[in-house]
């Protein structure tokens, strides 16, 4: 199997190397949290919204993933904080055979809860490419077009214009007239 080739390989010989995926055609926008969130949802919605962005991975297609995070983690929030006033075993009353009320312990209900909203939590970070793994696997949007033109930097080409010495101004006065410039 041969090697891979570098960047600077597939620069030379005009090719796109195909582990590298590039830049997206989509722009970047940033998607604001919806009115139904809570408080505490739309600081974490800011949050992962802020951290794409500064990954230049974010597009507003991607508000309705956030949002949807954003409820689960209210919901694993929740059921956190039933676990840790309740504990991981509960004492439930059943009703036995002959219909007498029996007390048993069982595993809290809200274990499955957090455990269900954690899972569906790590796909959506996975789908955004908010996990350590897959952090380089989403493509990072078109980059900004920005309507003026940079600053010039110091030792860059100049342009013709730029570059023509003026010319220098002929006294009229010094020149004998009748000759044709020979001597």
């Amino acid at each position: 199997m041969r090697p891979r080739k570098t960047t600077e390989e597939h620069e030379l010989a005009g090719t796109v190397p195909q582990y590298s995926a590039g830049e997206s055609h989509i722009k970047a926008s940033r998607p604001k949290p919806p009115t139904f969130l809570s408080e505490e949802a739309k600081v974490k919605f800011k949050q992962l919204a802020r951290q794409l962005a500064l990954r230049r991975s974010i597009t507003a297609g991607d508000g309705d993933l956030l949002t949807l995070y954003c409820s689960l983690w209210e919901r694993w929030v929740r059921a956190l904080v039933h676990l840790r006033d309740e504990g991981d075993i509960c004492k439930y009353n059943r009703l036995d055979s002959s219909g007498c009320a029996v007390e048993v312990e069982r595993e809290n209900l809200h274990v499955k809860v957090a455990q269900n909203s954690e899972r569906q939590m790590v796909t959506i970070l996975k789908q955004l490419g908010l996990t350590p793994k897959d952090k380089d696997s989403v493509r990072p949007t078109a980059p900004r077009k920005s309507l003026k033109p940079p600053p010039p930097i110091e030792g860059t080409i100049l342009s013709r214009a730029e570059t023509t010495l003026p010319e220098p101004e002929i006294d009229l006065s010094t020149i004998e007239e009748g000759t044709d410039g020979q001597q």
